[in-house]
């Protein structure tokens, strides 16, 4: 799963003709959304890099379809973790021999497009998903995932990820609605901030009957109404 939409439809759609016995559109339909991710990677965060060397290179382009350079590029820039950068390289063997003429395709074409919706999930799970050891992510917050403090400002981080996210403390709810997942939190904590290992702490120990809930937030409500 990943955090951005239209990877989970697209890569759903390519694991779809896969089962359905498309096994080459399924395969030309992961290398493509591979290429789209690389492309989204480059044109969305390179503004963030303008004093970059490779900015020059890409300020004025509006699509990419070197896989190398453009996995350099967001090496160099400190955005691509080592695992995405190498299902990247991998896949993108897979489209130069499918997409371009090889007769061999047609003996493989179960097989390749097997190993490319494999290496296309791996690329969004580790880069985008949000239960995989990333970086960026507070450790030891079973359940739930946090942004680290030090990685607020991370070019990839504040694109992607902080859009994404909600600004919540530690004794956050959560509820359904008709739009799906909302959060349900105390308005202020007091004075005082924690790093990022003590709110891990405090996350793993907090008091369930402080867990904010749609009922406490309309009792207080009613309190602030009372009294005005």
């Amino acid at each position: 799963m990943s955090l951005v939409t239209y990877h989970n439809a697209m890569h759903q759609q390519a694991r779809s003709a896969f089962v359905v016995g498309a096994y080459y559109p399924a395969l030309v339909a992961a290398c493509a959304l591979g290429e789209r991710i690389l492309n989204h990677l480059i044109l969305d965060l390179r503004d963030s890099f303008r004093s970059s060397p490779h900015y020059r290179k890409v300020w004025n382009k509006n699509s990419f379809d070197n896989w190398p350079r453009a996995v350099e590029i967001l090496t160099d820039w400190d955005v691509l973790l080592p695992e995405a950068a190498k299902s990247f390289l991998e896949l993108e063997t897979l489209r130069h021999r499918s997409v371009h003429f090889n007769p061999e395709t047609y003996m493989t074409m179960r097989e390749d497009a097997l190993s490319a919706l494999t290496l296309c999930g791996k690329t969004i799970s580790r880069q985008f998903g949000f239960f995989g050891g990333q970086p960026w992510f507070v450790e030891k917050t079973p359940g739930a995932q946090f942004i680290k403090s030090s990685f607020e400002t991370h070019p990839f981080v504040r694109t992607y990820l902080i859009p994404a996210s909600g600004f919540v403390g530690i004794n956050y709810g959560m509820e359904m609605l008709g739009h799906g997942w909302v959060h349900l939190d105390y308005s202020d904590y007091g004075d005082g901030v924690l790093n990022d290992e003590e709110f891990a702490k405090a996350v793993r120990e907090r008091d369930p009957t402080k867990v904010v809930t749609r009922a406490m937030i309309e009792a207080q409500q009613g309190r602030e109404n009372g009294n005005d």
